[in-house]
Formats: C-alpha cells, sequence, structure tokens
C-alpha cells in the first residue's frame, strides 16, 4: 500500500514533465521570455528577439504565441516557407488564435488567386482578431472581388477604430467615387492627406475628383502637388496633361502628356491623350500615325481603336473609322455604338 502510494504521488508530482508539459516555475521562465521578445521587436531587435521566442519553445514547444510571434519575424526577414510553418503550428496549438489567422491571409495577399487570404482574415475577425488592419485588408480582398458594399462596411469599421487610418480613407474614397459619391469621395481623399500628408496618390485621386466635380484649375494644384511629393507618379503627369487641356492651356498639356510618354507606364494614355490633343488641333496625320504606334503596342485596347476610329472619320476614311469601332465594341467599349450609325451610310 505504502509502495503504491509512493508510486502516486510520484506520478503526481511528475506527472507534467511525463506530459511534456512546463512545470510551473518553466512557465513563469517561458511567459518572462516572452515579454522580453516582444519588447525586442518593439526595439526592431529581431535577431534577438528570435532567440528569445527560441528559447520559450524549448522551454514549451506547444507555446502558441510564441510560434506566432517567431511566424511574424520569419515575414519580417522575408522567409516565407518558414513563416507559413510557423503559423500553421501556432494554428495547431491554438485553433482559435485570430491573430495567426490574420499573418496567414496577410501572406497569400496579392498572390493567391483562390480566395483563400479573405477566408483567412474573415477566421481572424471571428476569431477576435478585430483590429483595424483586419478590416482593411479584408476590404481589399472584397474590393477585388467586386464586392464594394461588403467593403465600405469594413472600411468604416477600420476608420472607427483607427481614425487616423489614412490608407483605409483612401480605399473608401476609390469606392465612393465608383458609386458616385464625388462629395463624399472627396472628403475622403482630404481625410487621407490629412492623416498622411505625403500621400502623392491620395492628392492625384484626389484630383480626378475634382475634375468630375469641374474644377480644373483645383485638379491641376493636387497633380502638381503629387508630383513635387513623387515626381515619378507619371500617373499625374498624364492626369494634369489632361486637365490642363480642357483649361485651353494646350502647350502645358503637351509637354505633360510627352513627359508622361517618357517617363513611365502611362504611355499608352498619354500617347492615347496626346493624339487627341492632335487632332483638336488639326494635325490628323501625326495623330494617326501616334495611333498606329499605341496600337502596335497594346493590340487589345479598345479605347484605342475607338479614337482612331474618330480620327480616321475625320480624315475621310469611313471604313476605316467602321473596322476600328466594331473592333472596339468586339474588345467591350459598348460607347463606340454611337458611331455605328454612321457605318450604315
Amino acid at each position: 500500500m505504502k509502495r503504491n502510494l509512493l508510486l502516486i504521488l510520484t506520478g503526481l508530482l511528475t506527472c507534467q514533465s511525463v506530459l511534456g508539459q512546463p512545470s510551473f516555475s518553466e512557465r513563469r521562465l517561458r511567459d518572462k521570455t516572452l515579454n522580453e521578445g516582444i519588447t525586442y521587436v518593439q526595439q526592431g531587435e529581431y535577431e534577438q528577439a528570435a532567440a528569445a521566442f527560441s528559447v520559450c519553445l524549448d522551454l514549451d514547444s506547444t507555446f502558441a504565441p510564441a510560434w506566432l510571434l517567431r511566424g511574424q519575424i520569419f515575414i519580417e526577414w522575408g522567409v516565407l516557407e518558414e513563416a507559413r510553418m510557423a503559423l500553421e503550428t501556432a494554428l495547431l496549438y491554438d485553433p482559435s488564435l485570430g491573430e495567426a489567422y490574420f499573418y496567414k491571409g496577410y501572406m497569400l495577399f496579392g498572390v493567391d488567386s483562390t480566395g483563400e487570404d479573405r477566408q483567412l482574415f474573415d477566421k481572424a475577425i471571428l476569431n477576435g482578431y478585430q483590429v483595424p488592419w483586419s478590416y482593411y485588408f479584408r476590404a481589399l480582398c472584397e474590393i477585388r472581388d467586386g464586392s464594394d458594399v461588403q467593403a465600405l462596411e469594413d472600411l468604416d469599421q477600420a476608420i472607427e477604430l483607427k481614425r487616423d487610418f489614412a490608407l483605409a480613407y483612401h480605399e473608401r474614397a476609390g469606392i465612393k467615387r465608383r458609386m458616385g459619391d464625388f462629395q463624399g469621395s472627396h472628403f475622403d481623399y482630404q481625410q487621407a492627406i490629412v492623416h498622411k500628408p505625403d500621400f502623392a496618390l491620395a492628392y492625384n485621386n484626389m484630383g480626378s475628383i475634382k475634375i468630375q466635380m469641374g474644377d480644373y484649375a483645383g485638379a491641376i494644384e493636387d497633380y502638381t502637388t503629387a508630383l513635387e511629393l513623387d515626381p515619378s507618379l507619371s500617373i499625374a503627369l498624364n492626369n494634369r496633361g489632361y486637365a490642363r487641356f480642357y483649361t485651353e492651356d494646350k502647350e502645358g498639356a503637351l509637354m505633360d502628356f510627352n513627359a508622361a510618354i517618357t517617363s513611365g507606364n502611362m504611355k499608352a494614355s498619354a500617347k492615347l491623350n496626346k493624339a487627341s490633343l492632335m487632332a483638336g488641333e488639326g494635325q490628323l496625320v501625326p495623330a494617326l500615325v501616334l495611333l498606329d504606334e499605341t496600337l502596335q503596342e497594346h493590340p487589345d485596347e479598345a479605347i484605342l481603336y475607338l479614337n482612331r476610329g474618330l480620327v480616321r472619320e475625320l480624315t475621310g476614311d469611313l471604313n476605316g473609322a467602321c473596322e476600328d469601332w466594331h473592333r472596339a465594341i468586339e474588345l467591350g467599349a459598348e460607347e463606340a455604338n454611337d458611331f455605328i450609325n454612321e457605318c450604315g451610310r
């Protein structure tokens, strides 16, 4: 009886070691080391943080928070396969760890075409990780998937949680613009700039809203500010040229279109705008040459066919114009239907 009692007591005293669980003192050291690692992360000292989390896992290999934080450091380092494994291990030991779902979704965002990133953000929020970034990234997935109404709700929530969330204001402005709420969109772009004064793209997009509202001079100011903040932002050059054209500053517009053509990824749009300007000035043949050149580079751009058709019509080449308009319709430019009646004559 005494022997059995001794065995039972020994079992009670050592059962945590037998089951692979840390003792009380090990847990205290584990938690202390975890907090030290978090402090290192906050200070940007990732090597020391990684070492601390490794100590935590040596003390308790099932400690989900340490696996989570280790995964975050791997993301910071760009070691994505190791990050994925660490996050999945965290969820293996704690399936309710919402933050781990978030970071898995974050890793997939922008490279996943299956929608798994959106599902992971759903799980993050469902499991209590209800922070501004969770709602923001889920909103980006919803925008990508064409769900603007749901995205608007998530961006509202993100801004409610973080009133200075410039990126969320910017994305919400884009949705309002698509919905035709130009005043609301303008307000949100303003808020994005208030909270992020160097936000060049927000200035560019606010300029485009001002064009929708008929304020071309204000748009030119916004595009100019965008370019002062980011001289490589070729979309702002193209857009400022567009606004200058409508304020009768043809010389300034041409300068901007030429700069956009040579400076960045707006080459096709800038060439189209330059060709339109030239055609408006009666330079039909140079405009056609430029449109021909642009179509060789971008043979599936419907708007290029639409506009070349208009220039061809001005030169008296109605057959060529009709060919272009039919091709524009095939590529999805329904507005070309407005000109097809000319082809029946």
